[in-house]
């Protein structure tokens, strides 16, 4: 079974980064799987540039921890509701609650 972390980091293949002039652009990638954007809606409202980049900070903070609930996440980002939701549906999406 697959863990929330390996969901996570699977989840992060589907962004493309662009780095500019005026910092790092946040891009879903064509091929993204349809989960992604269904996860930016469902938790954080949208799916614009602006909720791409906090579900990318989210994804790549639940991918690089050792407990999804316990991580630390920069709330100026992506805020400890929104997070904790997002875990909750990728649990969900795994079959894990």
């Amino acid at each position: 079974m697959m863990s929330v972390q390996d969901a996570a980091q699977e989840l992060l293949a589907a962004f493309d980064l662009d780095f500019g002039d005026h910092g790092m652009v946040v891009r879903l990638s064509p091929d993204a799987p349809d989960l992604v954007p269904q996860l930016a809606l469902t938790v954080f409202g949208g799916d614009g540039a602006e909720e791409m980049v906090k579900l990318f900070e989210a994804l790549s903070a639940i991918g690089e921890s050792e407990d999804p609930h316990l991580c630390e996440i920069d709330e100026k980002v992506c805020g400890l509701d929104h997070f904790r939701h997002l875990v909750t549906e990728l649990e969900r999406a795994l079959g894990l609650c």
